[in-house]
């Protein structure tokens, strides 16, 4: 596992892991202790080995890293949603997280300043952009030109992880919010919704082969803005 580089522009308060993971490798029973009864029934539904050993590495890793910064045995931090799903620590410790996975890599991304969102997803997939871009995209996106298949992954795992920052559901706000290049590896966000406030995104490193983005929603901004309306 390793900590990626960010962009100068993201916040200090966050932090990106990349974690590698065999798929062929049973399952560690190191990884499995560490998991609550919750876990272990929701790992237990994956049919294919390799969705296994993805769900439970990659927990299991987000415990140790949680674990470390909280000075808390991982076995012991409990973990509950909201109700689109977002998982968070149930006990207010002032530290966000958010994990995704695909093929054999893992991202963990950590936020001491606010809500955290981050994506990675393979290149390696033939898109049909315009029927997927019609569905995806905003008119304002579509109107920036998203013509190619890596077209299509940047600005997914880019949008992916700004919504799932902002704890909604993906399919519901799809095109509610666009995400439109910026200066450097920073995205320009347009929305019309004031809770949405504060929120920024990143293109970030990620393995050859597939494409990251990194989201961070400043609630301070929302709280500026609520407090300069009243």
């Amino acid at each position: 596992m390793q900590r990626l580089p960010l962009p100068e522009t993201v916040p200090s308060s966050v932090e990106v892991w990349l974690l590698k993971m065999n798929l062929q490798t049973p399952v560690s029973d190191s990884d499995l202790v560490l998991l609550s009864e919750d876990e272990l029934a929701y790992t237990s539904r994956f049919r294919r080995h390799e969705d296994q050993v993805r769900s439970v590495v990659t927990r299991a890793a987000l415990r140790r890293i949680l674990g470390s910064r909280l000075e808390l045995p991982p076995d012991t931090l409990r973990f509950i949603a909201n109700h689109h799903g977002k998982p968070c620590l149930r006990d207010d410790a002032g530290i966000e997280f958010n994990v995704s996975h695909a093929g054999c890599f893992a991202l963990i991304a950590l936020s001491t300043g606010g809500q955290v969102g981050v994506d990675i997803e393979s290149r390696d997939h033939e898109i049909d952009v315009k029927s997927l871009g019609a569905y995806v995209f905003s008119p304002l996106e579509r109107k920036s030109g998203l013509k190619t298949d890596e077209d299509f992954i940047k600005h997914w795992v880019a949008k992916e992880s700004v919504l799932k920052a902002l704890g909604e559901g993906i399919s519901e706000h799809l095109q509610a919010i666009s995400i439109l290049p910026g200066e450097g590896e920073c995205y320009r966000i347009e929305h019309e919704c004031p809770e949405w406030s504060g929120i920024k995104a990143w293109s970030i490193k990620a393995p050859d082969g597939y494409a990251a983005a990194l989201a961070v929603k400043d609630d301070a901004a929302f709280s500026a803005l609520k407090t300069f309306q009243s």
